[in-house]
């Protein structure tokens, strides 16, 4: 039995994806423990996922580059920053021993978290972490640790009242009001220390797909700063009502304005996760990394049965890949058809 703890500490590092995903757990931790204050460790690239959310009453974002260029002085200045505050029970939500042994540096009795092989040891409690589910799955088997059923498993993200406005301005100045607009992410899977580039679905499949979507739709093209290119080379590419926001939106407003959509086409990456927060249909594109483990629970998957596929393990490894088959075998018509279905129902 856990006693009620008074200062409580949820770690995850990693892309916004991965932060998105443990908001179900976190809404368990606060009904759980209703009284105590609950801080959220994360990197500074993922920290609006995590903003706005009242669950949380502090957010502690320390700079990527720290653990993707191992600067071992300044985390251990973190250290010494996280021991003062004197929390007296984690979260580790990342998987390796390192963040478990960092948790056990910050001096904090109660460590929860999983153990991917061996890698828990140094926990109080652990989840058996084997990477045969959904990620969120394995997030709410640690509110089961608790006594909590989780009913909500869907993820959150609060887009506040100004968020909303702008969004709705932005539909209203593109005159795309009561029209049906799809939001597609041709960019994505880039984050700091990581790029998955092999995630994407090429961009002419998606040009030629929104030729014909643009032909009866509205398009908005949504994606972070390093996804202004692609976004711009497939405007430039078709003629038609094409909304770029590339660049140009927080998370919280891309969250918003995907709640606006009609649907929502991409492959896996943030901008699918971010959909995954709203009722927004959304087709997932599935290739290098398993559906089972990263798709949202509200998506149509879209992936071919090859032997390689998945080639992402549960460590985060890829084989080495030449001929990019499971992206390139996925046809644009396939991706069409199932657009016009939703669009339909």
């Amino acid at each position: 039995m856990i006693k009620q703890p008074n200062k409580i500490l949820v770690i995850r590092s990693g892309a916004i994806g991965d932060v998105i995903m443990t908001t179900p757990l976190v809404k368990s931790i606060r009904k759980r423990f209703p009284k105590a204050n609950i801080s959220y460790l994360v990197g500074k690239w993922s920290k609006k996922a995590v903003e706005s959310n009242p669950n949380i009453d502090n957010i502690i974002a320390f700079d990527d580059d720290i653990v993707f260029k191992k600067k071992i002085s300044r985390i251990f200045s973190l250290i010494g920053k996280l021991r003062k505050k004197k929390f007296d029970l984690c979260f580790i939500l990342d998987k390796s021993y390192l963040w478990n042994l960092f948790a056990f540096l910050c001096n904090i009795k109660t460590r929860i978290g999983f153990n991917r092989n061996w890698e828990g040891f140094i926990n109080t409690l652990n989840v058996d972490y084997k990477g045969t589910k959904n990620e969120l799955d394995y997030y709410l088997d640690i509110a089961k640790l608790l006594g909590i059923e989780p009913k909500e498993k869907t993820p959150e993200l609060f887009p506040t009242k100004k968020d909303k406005e702008f969004t709705s301005g932005l539909i209203e100045k593109n005159k795309l009001k009561n029209k049906v607009v799809i939001g597609i992410a041709p960019g994505g899977a880039e984050n700091p220390g990581q790029k998955l580039l092999l995630k994407r679905w090429p961009k002419d499949k998606y040009t030629e797909l929104i030729k014909e979507l643009v032909k009866k739709q509205g398009i908005i093209l949504f994606g972070g700063n390093d996804d202004k290119g692609v976004c711009s080379l497939i405007k430039k590419s078709v003629k038609g009502k094409i909304i770029n926001t590339a660049g140009k939106l927080t998370i919280k407003q891309s969250a918003a304005l995907i709640g606006k959509c009609s649907l929502f086409i991409t492959h896996d990456s943030g901008p699918m996760h971010i959909a995954s927060t709203t009722k927004t249909p959304v087709i997932a594109i599935f290739g290098p990394t398993d559906p089972k483990r990263f798709a949202p629970k509200n998506a149509v998957v879209i992936r071919k049965n090859i032997d390689c596929s998945p080639c992402y393990d549960a460590k985060g490894n890829y084989k080495k890949c030449i001929e990019h088959d499971c992206m390139e075998s996925i046809d644009v018509k396939e991706i069409l058809d199932e657009a016009k279905r939703i669009l339909r129902e």
